[in-house]
């Protein structure tokens, strides 16, 4: 495999800006979720995460689906697992260092936000390269 053609979609400008402003907006509600579970239903950190991550996911896919990738009707529930797929090692990522930030005494929606910016690197390059490959634009 030719590894320029490999990493030109990562680092196409527009693209990575459209999907970090979808990433903003999947972190926005996934705090207030996490919040509200946390603060006012007295949830587990650790639920609360994982909740509020599947609710960003699903609004973070449809967001790229419309604006970041163009995806379209097709195969849509296909794509849909595969960026679950691809977010859960994100999700993974972002408890990983939730945690150690709670652990070491960050508030937790700031140790989570840290999480969720770190996962963001692994998110962009798999979903770009995995979920959404058949719909780089030429």
């Amino acid at each position: 495999m030719d590894f320029k053609k490999a990493v030109e979609p990562l680092i196409d400008i527009r693209r990575t800006l459209k999907f970090s402003a979808t990433s903003i907006a999947g972190l926005g509600l996934e705090t207030v979720i996490l919040m509200v579970l946390v603060e006012f239903l007295n949830s587990p950190l650790m639920a609360a995460k994982i909740f509020g991550a599947e609710a960003s996911i699903a609004l973070m896919f449809v967001l790229n689906n419309r604006f970041t990738y163009t995806g379209g009707a097709e195969k849509v529930l296909t794509r849909f697992l595969k960026s679950n797929a691809v977010r859960a090692g994100g999700i993974l990522i972002s408890v990983i260092v939730l945690k150690a930030g709670v652990a070491y005494g960050l508030w937790y929606p700031v140790a989570n936000i840290a999480g969720v910016c770190v996962g963001f690197v692994f998110n962009y390059g798999m979903e770009t390269a995995y979920t959404w490959k058949e719909h780089r634009t030429k």
